[in-house]
C-alpha cells in the first residue's frame, strides 16, 4: 500500500519486518548483518528525506528538520531517541591516516585507537557519519581488539565517514557500535520517527499526477 507519509511509516515497516525476522538473524548469528540491512533502509532513507533541504521528492518536514539539527547542541548519547534503559557500547573518534581500511592502524589525536576513544561528539555528527558511512559502503566488522581479522567473531560494527576540508580529505570520523547497541539504536529510531505528528498531506491525485 503506497503510504500517506512516506518519511515515517516506511521506517514503520521496516520496524515490523525488523520484528519478524530478528529472531531468524539471531539464531543464524547473523545480527551485525540483519542490523546493517535495517539500517540501509529504516535509517539511511528517512534520514536523506529529513536533512537534504534540496531533496528531489521535496523539502523536509519542518519539525523533523528541526529535530535533527537540534541534536547538534547536544552529545549523542544525550539524544531523544535513545533508550536509556538499555546499556549502549558506542565510541567516536577522529582519526588521521592514509590507511583508512587498516582498521589496526586507526589512531585519534591522542594516539587511541577509536574502541578505547573518550572523545565526545554531538548527535547530528554522529548520525551523519553513519548515514554517510552506510551510503557509501564505509563499513567495517572489528573482532573484540578492535582489529579486522577473517574468521574472528564480529564484536562490533565501525563506520568510517570522510572528513573534509576545502575539497580535501583531512582525515576521518570513526563512529563505532557493538551489534546489540545498533540494533537498539535502530529499533529507537524507529519509534522514535512516530512521534511526530504530519505536517503536510499527500494526496493520492497529486502522487497519479
Amino acid at each position: 500500500m503506497i503510504p500517506q507519509r512516506f518519511v515515517t511509516e516506511y521506517p514503520h515497516r521496516c520496524g515490523q519486518l525488523l520484528q519478524e525476522m530478528e529472531e531468524g538473524a539471531r539464531h543464524r548469528d547473523l545480527l551485525g548483518s540483519f542490523a546493517l540491512l535495517v539500517a540501509s533502509a529504516a535509517f539511511t532513507i528517512p534520514f536523506g528525506r529529513m536533512t537534504e533541504e534540496k531533496h528531489p521528492i521535496g523539502k523536509p518536514e519542518r519539525h523533523l528538520f528541526q529535530a535533527i539539527e537540534g541534536l547538534e547542541k547536544r552529545p549523542f548519547l544525550d539524544a531523544p531517541f535513545l533508550d536509556r534503559t538499555k546499556h549502549m557500547f558506542f565510541r567516536y573518534a577522529e582519526i588521521s591516516t592514509k590507511q583508512p581500511e587498516h582498521a589496526a592502524s586507526w589512531r585519534n589525536a591522542a594516539g587511541v585507537h577509536p574502541i578505547k576513544s573518550s572523545e565526545v561528539a554531538d548527535g547530528k555528527t554522529v548520525l551523519k557519519a553513519v548515514r554517510n558511512a552506510l551510503a557509501h559502503g564505509n563499513i567495517i566488522y572489528l573482532d573484540e581488539s578492535g582489529e579486522e581479522k577473517p574468521g574472528k567473531r564480529l564484536h562490533y560494527i565501525a563506520f568510517l565517514s570522510e572528513r573534509r576540508h576545502r575539497n580535501c580529505i583531512v582525515g576521518y570520523r570513526v563512529v563505532i557500535f557493538d551489534e546489540e547497541s545498533f540494533l537498539g539504536l535502530l529499533k529507537s529510531w524507529i519509534a522514535w520517527l512516530q512521534t511526530f505528528p504530519p505536517e503536510t498531506t499527500l494526496s493520492f491525485s497529486e502522487a497519479a499526477d
